[in-house]
C-alpha cells in the first residue's frame, strides 16, 4: 500500500484497503531502528511478532497507524526473496529511503499473497499486478530470472496464469502443469471465497512454499527465541 502510494499508482485505483505499513531495513540496522521507535513519545511498541519483525503503533496526533519493521520478508522457508538481493536492486529515491525495482515489487506482492492464500485473496490483487507490471521499464525476462530463485515459482506461474484467464492480458507465461490446470479455478474470488480455510490451505498453500516442513521447524524455533527475548525484558 504505501509503495502504491509512494510509486504514484494508488491513485490510479479506485480503492485499495490497506491495514498497515511494512519497512523493510538491513538485519544490522534493525535493532537500531527499533529502539529509536521505542524512544519517541509518539510510538508504542506492541510486540516482537517473529524474531525478524517487530510491530509499533504510530500516532498521527489521535490517529493510530500499525508499523511493522522487519529485516527478511518472511521465513526464508516459505520462500527465497533475500533483503541483501532486493536492496542490491532496489533504487534509491531520497535520503535512506529505498524503492525495490519493478520486478521484485511484483515479486513481493506475488509472495505476499501466498502468505495469506489460505485466508484471503484480496479483491485488488490483479489490478495491482497490472499495475505493476505496467511501469514503463518493467522486464517480463528479468522477472522470470529473479523468480527462479525464490523457491515458490510454481505459485507465481499460477497466479498470473489466472490473472491473464481472468483479465484478458497477454504476458510471457511458462507452461502450466495438468495440477496447475485444475486448480486455476480454484483462484477466481468468489471461487476461493467459498472454500474453507483448511482446503485452501491444503490445496494453494502448502503444495507450493519453498520448504513446509522447514517452515514449521522455522516457526517453532522463532516462538522459543521470541519468548526468550521477552524473558530478558
Amino acid at each position: 500500500g504505501a509503495y502504491l502510494i509512494c510509486a504514484n499508482l494508488a491513485q490510479k485505483m479506485a480503492r485499495r484497503r490497506m491495514d498497515d505499513i511494512d519497512i523493510l531495513v538491513r538485519e544490522d540496522d534493525f535493532d537500531k531502528i527499533c529502539d529509536y521507535l521505542s524512544g519517541l513519545p509518539h510510538v508504542r511498541f506492541i510486540r516482537h511478532k517473529w524474531y525478524f519483525e517487530k510491530e509499533f503503533e504510530y500516532y498521527l496526533g489521535s490517529y493510530p497507524c500499525h508499523l511493522e519493521i522487519h529485516y527478511l520478508l518472511n521465513y526464508p522457508a516459505r520462500f527465497h526473496l533475500p533483503s541483501s538481493a532486493l536492496f542490491a536492486r532496489s533504487r534509491q529515491m531520497r535520503g535512506v529511503c529505498f524503492f525495490p525495482s519493478d520486478e521484485d515489487a511484483l515479486l513481493i506482492l506475488i509472495c505476499h499473497a501466498l502468505v495469506h492464500i489460505a485466508h484471503e485473496l484480496r479483491e485488488t490483487l490483479f489490478e495491482e499486478i497490472a499495475l505493476l507490471s505496467g511501469r514503463h521499464g518493467f522486464s517480463w525476462e528479468l522477472f522470470w530470472e529473479n523468480a527462479d530463485a525464490t523457491g515458490v515459482k510454481q505459485f507465481i506461474i499460477l497466479l498470473l496464469s489466472c490473472y491473464v484467464r481472468q483479465t484478458g492480458r497477454s504476458i510471457p507465461l511458462p507452461s502450466l502443469s495438468l495440477a496447475q490446470r485444475l486448480l486455476q479455478p480454484l483462484l477466481s474470488k468468489p471461487q476461493h471465497d467459498r472454500m474453507p480455510v483448511i482446503l485452501r490451505k491444503m490445496l494453494l498453500e502448502i503444495p507450493f512454499i519453498r520448504n513446509p516442513w522447514g517452515l514449521i521447524l522455522n516457526k517453532l524455533m522463532s516462538d522459543r527465541r521470541v519468548q526468550s527475548i521477552a524473558a530478558k525484558r
